[in-house]
């Protein structure tokens, strides 16, 4: 195998590759066993065809074809190897030729970045406080979704949840035809026209009532868009929330019960300081993060960059399919060309990847480490929260036996490694955030080698 490697440029390299014979027969004969299975010819029975006949009747370039997709990644990797390179991210790989094999592969170095003075960062955030009207509200909340809904023979009246026909029509155009469908009525919606909500209050029952909406902004159709839309809707039935009492017999019916309405009341306060307080906390990382990011110089390779702003595109559009939107109406409706939506994406890519390798670097230059024993007791830990999981009644079963001896694989340890160090250096930063890190440590052969002793590191961190 012959690899020329280019200059190094915006931290990305070029390897022009030409495969040799005794680096393409082994493919080749991946080839054909993929193939000799479909292959019939006189003589032979279907999936005996000999290789020599294979490769005559088909061709070498065709055998190749077959994989590349297996082939390409794997060169392109031994390549990287033999030339020593330090990959950020996938390369782009291009076929030139295929008699010789010969390609080239793009490769993305790894991002370099420089943190600054990350260690004056400092972030306050105030944590809420939580008052008698908040823990009413959230009261009121558990209050509604245990209502029941009550007919009623009576005008519609705001928060009644009522069935309806209704039709809508633009300028002769209907836009809207439903027949027997439950609707609620709500102040803040704007579905299916906005003030629908407000107009139907006062319809009386199995009598039509007529009014004239306007078709809201966001409305599919752009040719109706801001035009009076004429619509008449039936009531055939009406129901009247009924709350229930806030008493310990509705205290008894939350979750597994509480003894009386107070102490629902201590256990709802309890769980809104825990959010406000982990809100806190989010929002700390959040802006000690951002800090991070401003102070930080990095350098991207292109390529790296336009892999995000694939993934993101990607992420996009499978979004709107799962809601049953094409892509091309979603930028027409934007008023956007997919080029435009790659430029708006590119410098929420070029971000996300500065946030990334910003704290792979604070987890280095911390000497923050997870130890194998780390990983094995965050793995038992797992096993054991999914043991807990299971009723007793499952004790003897395969589901059990499979968790008490799960297999764990390099994978999983690899996973679980990596999140446990996201957590230890996100931990790291909101702690110098709070200006209560420990000094980075400095190993002895460092401190002599830079003729300095061990608190040296102390003593500037002290100063700082």
């Amino acid at each position: 195998m012959r690899i020329t490697q280019g200059e190094i440029v915006d931290l990305q390299t070029v390897l022009h590759i030409e495969m040799e014979d005794e680096d393409v027969r082994p493919y080749i004969d991946i080839g054909y066993q993929r193939v000799k299975p479909h292959i019939s010819f006189p003589g032979f029975r279907k999936g005996r065809v000999p290789r020599h006949i294979v490769l005559q009747f088909m061709g070498r370039e065709a055998l190749l074809n077959e994989v590349l997709d297996t082939m390409l990644p794997e060169v392109t990797g031994r390549a990287i190897d033999e030339q020593e390179l330090e990959p950020g991210g996938m390369p782009d790989v291009e076929v030139l030729d295929l008699d010789p094999v010969t390609f080239k592969a793009t490769v993305p170095l790894k991002p370099q970045v420089e943190l600054g003075d990350y260690r004056d960062i400092r972030v306050e955030v105030e944590q809420s406080e939580i008052g008698e009207e908040d823990v009413q509200e959230r009261l009121e909340s558990l209050r509604n979704s245990m209502a029941s809904w009550e007919p009623v023979e009576r005008p519609v009246k705001m928060d009644d949840l009522v069935t309806i026909t209704a039709t809508g029509a633009v300028e002769g155009d209907t836009i809207l035809d439903e027949a027997d469908i439950v609707y609620l009525l709500t102040e803040d919606t704007d579905i299916p026209f906005p003030g629908f909500s407000e107009a139907l209050v006062g319809a009386v029952l199995d009598t039509p009532k007529e009014f004239e909406l306007t078709v809201s902004d966001d409305f599919p159709v752009d040719e109706y868009v801001g035009k009076p839309v004429q619509v008449t809707v039936t009531v055939s039935d009406v129901k009247e929330r009924i709350l229930p009492e806030l008493d310990e017999e509705f205290a008894q019916g939350i979750g597994e019960g509480y003894d009386s309405i107070e102490a629902l009341r201590e256990q709802i306060k309890e769980e809104l300081e825990t959010e406000s307080q982990n809100a806190s906390e989010e929002e700390m990382l959040e802006s000690a993060i951002s800090s991070l990011i401003e102070g930080a110089d990095a350098v991207i390779p292109p390529a790296i960059i336009e892999h995000e702003v694939e993934r993101m595109l990607n992420e996009q559009m499978q979004t709107l399919a799962r809601i049953n939107i094409r892509f091309d109406d979603y930028l027409r409706s934007l008023g956007r060309s997919e080029e435009e939506m790659r430029e708006e994406m590119r410098e929420q890519a070029i971000t996300r990847i500065k946030r990334v390798v910003a704290l792979e670097k604070l987890g280095e230059v911390e000497g923050v480490d997870v130890t194998d024993e780390d990983v094995e007791e965050r793995i038992a830990s797992i096993i054991a929260q999914n043991l807990e999981q299971y009723p007793d009644v499952l004790e003897e079963s395969e589901i059990m036996d499979a968790l008490e001896e799960p297999e764990i694989t390099d994978d999983v340890r690899s996973s679980v490694r990596r999140l446990m160090h996201s957590e230890l250096v996100t931990a790291r930063l909101v702690a110098i955030a709070k200006g209560e890190a420990p000094d980075i440590a400095v190993s002895a052969e460092e401190s002599e080698a830079e003729g300095t002793p061990d608190e040296t590191a102390k003593t500037e961190s002290k100063e700082e």
